[in-house]
C-alpha cells in the first residue's frame, strides 16, 4: 500500500508541475469538500486531488480497489465531483475543459477522460438534475448494471434479481443451442450474476447465522473443518522429546518480500537471471480491455502450417 499510495502522490505531483508550466498560480486542494447539491439534493463528496488552472481543472480519483476496472470516461462520480468543484473555483480561474483521472494501481489502471465545461453543465442540467430529483422523491425505474455493486440494497433487490435471473435462463441452456451474439451477451453478464449469487448465499446464511432464519426447503449445519494444532511449541517439544527432530519445512521468501529484503536494486543485480514472468493463462475480457488481443489456436495453427 505504501508504494502504491506513493506512485499516486509522485503522479499528482508530476500533473500539478505540468500544469504549472501553463498556468504559474495553478493550485494543488487535497481531500477538498465538494458540493453539488444544487443538481442533486444534499449532494456531497471529497475529492482526493485538484488542480485548478486557468483552461483546465483536473481530478486525480485514487481507487486503490482491484475488483473492479474503473474508467474515467463518462464516470458519474467524477462528474459529479467536477461539478463541485467549478462551483468554487469556475469564478476564481477561466475554466474551460475539466479533465478526470481514475489512479488504479492494483489494476495497473490510468484512466483519463476530458469534457468541455458547456458540455458538463449541459449533461447536469438536462440529465442528471432530472434523474436525481426522481430518485430523491423514491420515483424512477430501476436500472441494474455493474453498478450495483456499490448498493446497499443489492443483495434483495427485486430488479436486480429478475435480471440476473432472466440472464441466468440462458446461462443454463446448452452452449451449442445459443447464438454467438447471445454468447457475447452472457459473457458480459457473468461476473455480475456470479457475484450477486455468492452475495445472496452469504446474505442467506448470515441471517441463518446470526438472526435465526429459516428459509424455505433449507437448514443449518456444521460445515466439514480440518485439524489444526492447538499449541505449536507443545507439538515441538513432544515430537523432539519422542526423538523426531526433523519435523519442519523450508522453503524460499516469495519474490516479493525478497526484493523488499534486498532491495529492488540489489535483487536485480543478485537474482534477475534466475527470475521470470511466464505468460499468463490465457482469458476472455471485453474489447475495452486495454491488453494486446491473442491469436487464438486456430489461426496460430494456419500460419504454422503455411511456414
Amino acid at each position: 500500500m505504501d508504494g502504491h499510495t506513493d506512485g499516486y502522490v509522485q503522479y499528482v505531483l508530476e500533473t500539478l508541475a505540468e500544469a504549472k508550466k501553463r498556468c504559474p498560480d495553478a493550485i494543488l486542494l487535497i481531500e477538498q469538500r465538494l458540493d453539488f447539491s444544487c443538481w442533486v439534493p444534499d449532494g456531497f463528496g471529497t475529492g482526493d486531488a485538484l488542480i485548478v488552472a486557468d483552461d483546465e481543472l483536473h481530478i486525480i480519483d485514487l481507487k486503490y480497489g482491484q475488483g473492479i476496472v474503473v474508467e474515467a470516461e463518462r464516470n458519474p462520480q467524477m462528474m459529479l465531483y467536477a461539478l463541485g468543484a467549478l462551483n468554487i473555483f469556475d469564478g476564481l480561474y477561466d475554466i474551460r475543459t475539466v479533465s478526470m483521472t481514475i489512479y488504479q494501481p492494483r489494476r495497473e489502471n490510468i484512466s483519463t477522460w476530458s469534457i468541455s465545461v458547456a458540455d458538463l453543465k449541459d449533461w447536469a442540467e438536462n440529465t442528471l438534475k432530472p434523474l436525481a430529483d426522481l430518485a430523491f422523491e423514491g420515483k424512477g425505474d430501476y436500472h441494474p448494471g455493474a453498478w450495483c455493486v456499490f448498493c446497499k440494497a443489492a443483495v434483495r433487490c427485486r430488479a436486480r434479481a429478475e435480471a440476473n435471473l432472466e440472464l441466468a435462463k440462458l446461462d443454463f441452456a446448452l452452449p451449442p443451442l445459443l447464438t454467438d451474439a447471445e454468447i457475447g451477451e452472457v459473457l458480459g453478464k457473468l461476473d455480475d450474476l456470479i457475484k450477486w449469487a455468492d452475495e445472496l448465499k452469504t446474505y442467506a446464511l448470515d441471517g441463518a447465522l446470526h438472526q435465526g432464519k429459516q428459509w424455505p426447503g433449507w437448514k443449518l449445519v456444521e460445515g466439514r473443518s480440518v485439524r489444526k494444532y492447538t499449541d505449536e511449541d507443545a507439538v515441538i517439544a513432544a515430537a523432539n522429546a519422542a526423538g523426531y527432530k526433523d519435523i519442519f519445512r523450508k522453503t524460499l521468501l516469495p519474490i516479493g518480500e525478497m526484493e523488499k529484503l534486498m532491495g529492488k536494486q540489489t535483487f536485480a543485480e543478485v537474482l534477475g537471471s534466475c527470475v521470470h514472468k511466464p505468460a499468463g493463462k490465457p482469458t476472455l475480457v471485453p474489447e475495452s480491455d486495454k491488453r494486446p488481443a491473442l491469436n487464438n489456436v486456430k489461426t496460430d495453427f494456419n500460419e504454422f502450417q503455411e511456414d
